[in-house]
């Protein structure tokens, strides 16, 4: 039997500590609410929280590393093109010098455009050494295009055409060999960033079905907390006002 006391409200303590439980909930149901997270501070799920934080850093380093690889890719690109350039120069002086070979060829005329292309081809090939690195500072399929390393195209189509045809044809061999470097780099930049891309989609999802709150059963919450706090702050006033009972006795 529940002793009456005028010292003690036992039973509006028991209702204001109720309420207190209600009010975290309902705290707590609204900052998922207004966050779209399960995991709002630690002690929502310690466990979950260091998962979490690790997939988050994971998919910001892979984000970086493909962005570092696209960078590389499009850097390659552009060389490739200057590549492609050279290698339409030289197969124009590659028909100069067999032209020059003919009989009849005006060798002078021919000699002049093939010098005028030497000199454009030799500002365009300036560039020496391309690598690329991605991720985390790990060299991925590092690789040298040495474009100085292409034979250097020598003598006059008027004296020595035959031996400009030879060089030519040197050149042209370097070039296609720095070309399939380049295009051998730009397949594994591509298969790395679509890797990365995969891994970081499969990252987000699993980051989702640990941190992110189940909206559906937050509203149910919400409105099962209102409903407890509300009928919580009724008991809680009826307990107090059955306190006033006992002053009836000393009437």
């Amino acid at each position: 039997m529940a002793v009456t006391s005028i010292l003690n409200n036992v039973a509006a303590l028991g209702a204001s500590y109720q309420l207190g439980l209600t009010g975290t909930g309902l705290k707590d149901t609204i900052t998922a609410l207004t966050t779209g997270k399960r995991i709002n501070q630690a002690s929502d799920d310690a466990s979950g929280l260091v998962i979490a934080n690790g997939l988050t850093a994971d998919t910001q380093i892979d984000v970086q590393g493909q962005a570092n690889a696209n960078n590389m890719l499009s850097t390659l690109q552009t060389q490739d093109g200057t590549l492609n350039e050279a290698t339409n120069l030289l197969t124009r002086a590659a028909e100069l010098a067999q032209e020059a070979q003919g009989q009849g060829a005006d060798k002078s005329a021919l000699d002049s455009e093939f010098q005028s292309i030497l000199s454009t081809f030799n500002a365009l090939t300036s560039t020496t050494t391309t690598g690329y690195t991605t991720g985390l500072g790990t060299t991925y399929g590092n690789f040298t295009v040495s474009v100085d390393a292409v034979t250097a195209l020598a003598g006059s189509l008027t004296t020595n055409a035959a031996t400009a045809a030879t060089n030519i044809s040197a050149s042209l061999a370097s070039l296609g060999a720095a070309r399939g470097a380049i295009g051998a780099g730009e397949e594994s930049l591509q298969a790395y960033s679509s890797v990365l891309g995969i891994q970081m989609q499969n990252q987000t999802a699993q980051l989702s079905q640990i941190q992110d709150a189940n909206i559906a059963n937050e509203v149910v919450n919400l409105t099962k907390y209102q409903i407890l706090q509300q009928s919580g702050i009724s008991a809680l006033s009826k307990a107090n006002q059955a306190s006033q009972g006992i002053l009836t006795l000393l009437q």
